[in-house]
């Protein structure tokens, strides 16, 4: 009763807003579906890799070019598989190639060069592709059981927002019951925990009711 009194006044109401904002809405087997059926993966790597193919290509010559298999399959690779040494030092290489992109090197006519590709647009946001998820089931590190925070944002099927939302009447003994969803989404960020969906957040958000933080 707890989670359904939970959902209905603070998840399903942040959920309908998003979705009123345009974020297209994945069930959560969907999603789970494409990032390969693996609550391990958190990258929806069924929405990156044709993103990525329809939105990077090679100028050379004055003619426009795909970029290989193989090099699409090594920037899908960088991007979800950088090691986990530590939440600050690997958020701050993804932070880099979200940002800055990825150099791929690729023969066009014989020639061999280095070129850039890049997994979000930042000059033109409506090419990019925005999917919102409910009850998103993520395996914890070093175990098979899992955490499942109550909505993430994504961008071209990379993980950039983590919702946590608490019903607001909620009795903590004198702490709003916002507290609780900040204190749930540090916990989920331990290293014992799922670090790896947090590599990726730009924006987490803890919320209840009239009550909103974020960091």
């Amino acid at each position: 009763m707890n989670t359904y009194a939970e959902i209905i006044s603070s998840q399903l109401p942040a959920l309908q807003l998003l979705i009123n904002l345009g974020w297209q809405y994945l069930a959560p087997a969907e999603a789970l579906a494409l990032r390969g059926g693996k609550v391990s993966n958190v990258v929806l790597t069924g929405v990156l890799e044709p993103w990525l193919r329809a939105n990077n290509q090679i100028s050379y010559k004055g003619q426009r070019h795909p970029f290989s298999d193989a090099n699409i399959r090594e920037a899908i690779e960088r991007l979800v598989n950088e090691p986990l040494q530590s939440l600050s030092i690997t958020g701050e290489h993804l932070y880099e190639l979200l940002t800055l992109g990825t150099s791929l090197t690729q023969t066009i006519d014989g020639d061999r060069k280095s070129y850039s590709l890049h997994y979000l647009d930042w000059q033109h946001s409506e090419r990019n592709v925005y999917h919102v998820t409910e009850e998103f089931e993520v395996e914890r590190q070093g175990s098979h059981s899992t955490r499942r925070p109550d909505l993430v944002l994504f961008v071209n099927g990379i993980p950039l927002v983590v919702i946590e939302c608490k019903r607001p009447d909620l009795n903590l003994g004198g702490d709003k019951p916002v507290a609780e969803a900040v204190s749930q989404m540090i916990r989920n960020q331990n290293a014992d925990e799922i670090p790896r969906l947090f590599v990726y957040s730009q924006i987490v958000l803890a919320l209840s009711g009239n009550d909103a933080l974020y960091a």
